[in-house]
């Protein structure tokens, strides 16, 4: 239900390929990774805080990269179905699972988040950000719970037609990487992995349910792209990609008579779902991004960073 989605989309610039790592590097982000102009009259300068680590021995081989501190903003809203993977009622005693006998095992889901993120990019390949932020949503559905004799509890219906908001926080990493494939444009074939996990603290609109505990998410996402040089200032980056969400929550409640409580384990329907998306460089220090989320998962994200 409740999680927060933030795929660092770093600045598409010029990533350093470094030994090993021959695709590798970094949304909400993406760092692309083209290829620079040879033939340096001057030596580069060092950034004032010496990042990225081997920034300036990139340079001197002819490589461009971005400015290594970054600020932004996102929002990003979805909506997705989510499947009851279990639910355990009780009645003061030890809790009975009756998810066999449901006759409804999903729920409906729509969220948002609005987060502001920092970013910092270590080595010309790998980046790491933190990131603070709200998300509000709702879960419309009606669970079907049969009735449980050993415990005196009748057949009913659980509706769980309610809103949940909280802060959320967390953080993650990105490895980019790429190389340039046409003169023409500079265009520039670039990868992107991300992971970042991410913390809400729920609170519900329904005074019948209550939690202690906070709603987790690990989610990973990765992207293939081309990026090309429209004018001096001017830069575009256009990809596809994948996300996956690993998600899974725990409600708990009372019944509308409070005769029982109940839990509800929730989790969703497709844990994959495919993106496109696209972003504009505005000289070196601003970036505009905008991506959505096809399939069972439905979404859209957009973005502005500053970087210095």
């Amino acid at each position: 239900m409740t999680k927060a989605l933030f795929n660092c989309i770093v600045p598409m610039r010029t990533v350093l390929l470094l030994g090993a790592c021959a695709l590798g590097t970094s949304l909400v982000g993406v760092c692309s990774a083209a290829l620079a102009e040879k033939g340096l009259t001057d030596p580069p300068k060092p950034h004032w805080s010496h990042l990225p680590v081997w920034g300036v021995e990139a340079e001197i081989k002819g490589y461009q990269l971005p400015l290594p501190f970054g600020v932004g903003v996102n929002y990003y809203r979805e909506q997705q179905p989510f499947n009851i993977k279990d639910l355990q009622v009780s009645r003061g005693g030890t809790p009975v699972s009756v998810n066999e006998f449901l006759q409804l095992k999903k729920v409906d889901t729509t969220q948002q988040n609005g987060i502001m993120r920092a970013d910092a990019w270590l080595f010309p390949f790998f980046n790491v950000y933190g990131l603070v932020g709200y998300t509000s949503g709702k879960m419309q559905g009606n669970i079907i719970l049969p009735a449980i004799p050993i415990l005196g509890i009748l057949a009913q219906d659980l509706p769980l037609n309610i809103g949940y908001e909280g802060p959320t926080y967390g953080g993650g990493g990105t490895l980019a990487g790429g190389f340039k494939v046409s003169e023409v444009g500079e265009l520039t074939l670039f990868l992107v992995a991300d992971a970042n996990y991410t913390v809400t603290e729920l609170s519900f609109t329904d005074e019948r349910l209550f939690t202690d505990t906070n709603a987790k998410a690990l989610v990973f996402s990765a992207r293939l792209g081309l990026r090309c040089k429209m004018s001096e200032k001017l830069h575009l980056a256009l990809w596809a990609g994948t996300m996956f969400q690993d998600v899974s929550e725990s409600l708990v409640g009372r019944s509308v008579d409070k005769s029982f409580a109940f839990m509800v384990v929730e989790e969703p329907v497709a844990p994959w779902n495919a993106l496109v998306g696209g972003r504009l460089e505005i000289g070196r220090h601003w970036d505009l991004m905008v991506e959505g989320g096809l399939g069972t998962r439905t979404s859209i994200m957009g973005g502005l960073t500053f970087r210095f």
